[in-house]
């Protein structure tokens, strides 16, 4: 079994959807995976699909296909124990007895013991798309009865608890991570994970570049500052996931995002993995904005982040990862954006809603923001003929969407802006960081997504 290392060097993928890949897909899926360089993965482990039926009876044979076929090319698998099976409670979200969930956790820890080295509690708890009512005395029931039937199974196995949405707090829809993990402990979590686990999305702001309260760089500060309260330290804070989809921001966009979110990690203190997501469109152009995550297209053809996470591991691997200057996304109205980030990022990530409801849900969710936007006689953001051509534009080209790559230029207030003569490669040295190789290593320096997506989340 390859043990994910929990450095914050560890740059993985997250890809929920290597469970519902034919043999061959997925095959082919690790294997551009593994020429990136990419040794560890996260992978759904679908308890309303394993155990669909009852207590008693299980079918392993998906979860055997995934999980053999990364053990069998010694790569690190962290599994996500989440989605309730109808007999077990509400189907997707609702809250399980926790003995129950513990039984199944123990059931897969001693299965796959020596293939999976890393296990999630649940996905995203403090949002109803996955946990509802959400409510963090109840997950905290839910893992202090996981982690120990999960040890006992596998000793060695890493128990992360958290698995947090980069959320604010909205009544009887979602509590802030911040919020959270503060009530975890108040509801005596201590003691029963070993580590903890963050998503910190954000479409619009740089990671590095998060000021304004409640961005995720801001929530994973505190998250820190309350791990240390409270007697956790010298545990990890784990990113399991990051990404952008490409139907809201440009590949070049995608690209530098998630360079600057690599490079600003190293500098968090207490931090562990990374995990990008995903792998691969479902649906290259399609209005679902969770079909467009992917570092590759629909067809295989590489997204700039592809390239980019590629050079990013090798320099991670010898220190030599920079930062990399980032224009912001600008939405054309920044209010509509925030809800529709809100709203679609709470339908959009569930790992098994069928695909015709997430759909169903984001036209009615486009609908309300446009009623919104009448109402307070704001005109609504689409995709205007400018914002297509940008997704189209030739990378190189300095835009707002396509920052001219500078070296050593500081994306984080944790490090100094360096002078002039810092942009002159050192011949002891990497000559470009990651993103400005990756740019110029694009087939014909061209974005391969497709113009017909529509409205940004």
């Amino acid at each position: 079994m390859a043990a994910i290392d929990e450095s914050p060097t560890t740059l993985g993928i997250a890809d929920s959807n290597l469970y519902t890949l034919s043999e061959a897909d997925l095959n082919k899926t690790l294997d551009e995976l593994q020429s990136l360089g990419v040794k560890d993965v996260r992978i759904a482990v679908p308890w309303i699909f394993v155990q669909p039926n009852s207590s008693q009876s299980y079918d392993w044979s998906k979860l055997d296909m995934v999980v053999n076929a990364v053990a069998e090319r010694d790569m690190g698998v962290l599994g996500v124990i989440s989605a309730t099976p109808a007999w077990a409670g509400f189907p997707l979200n609702g809250h399980p007895n926790p003995d129950t969930y513990a039984a199944f956790a123990a059931a897969v820890a001693t299965r796959y013991r020596g293939k999976i080295s890393a296990y999630e509690v649940w996905n995203e708890p403090n949002g109803v798309t996955f946990w509802s009512p959400v409510s963090a005395k109840a997950y905290t029931d839910l893992l202090k009865a996981a982690y120990p039937a999960i040890k006992a199974a596998d000793p060695s196995a890493t128990v992360i608890g958290g698995v947090l949405g980069a959320v604010g707090t909205i009544p009887g829809v979602s509590t802030s991570a911040v919020k959270f993990v503060d009530q975890m402990y108040a509801d005596g979590a201590h003691g029963f994970f070993d580590a903890l686990s963050f998503h910190p999305y954000h479409y619009v702001t740089p990671f590095s570049k998060g000021t304004m309260a409640g961005e995720p760089i801001g929530q994973v500060a505190a998250i820190r500052a309350l791990m240390a309260a409270n007697g956790d330290a010298d545990l990890k804070l784990w990113a399991t996931e990051y990404g952008l989809p490409t139907s809201v921001v440009s590949q070049a966009q995608q690209a530098a995002y998630i360079h600057d979110f690599v490079v600003a990690w190293q500098q968090v203190t207490g931090a562990g993995p990374m995990f990008i997501y995903t792998t691969r469109d479902t649906a290259t152009g399609a209005f679902d904005d969770e079909a467009n995550f992917g570092i590759f297209t629909t067809n295989w053809t590489p997204k700039l982040a592809a390239q980019t996470i590629k050079a990013l591991i090798a320099d991670l691997a010898d220190g030599t990862a920079e930062p990399f200057d980032v224009t912001p996304y600008m939405p054309a109205n920044p209010f509509l954006q925030g809800v529709q980030v809100f709203i679609r990022q709470l339908i959009n990530q569930a790992l098994v809603v069928p695909k015709f409801v997430v759909q169903l849900v984001s036209s009615v969710v486009s609908a309300v923001v446009k009623t919104i936007a009448g109402a307070l006689g704001i005109p609504v953001a689409g995709r205007t003929a400018n914002a297509a051509a940008a997704r189209s534009a030739p990378v190189a080209t300095p835009t707002a969407d396509a920052p001219t790559p500078r070296r050593a230029v500081a994306t984080s207030k944790r490090q100094p802006v360096l002078g002039p003569s810092a942009s002159t490669p050192s011949a002891q040295r990497r000559a470009k960081p990651a993103q400005q190789r990756a740019v110029r290593s694009s087939p014909g320096g061209t974005t391969s997504h497709s113009s017909t997506g529509h409205s940004a989340r």
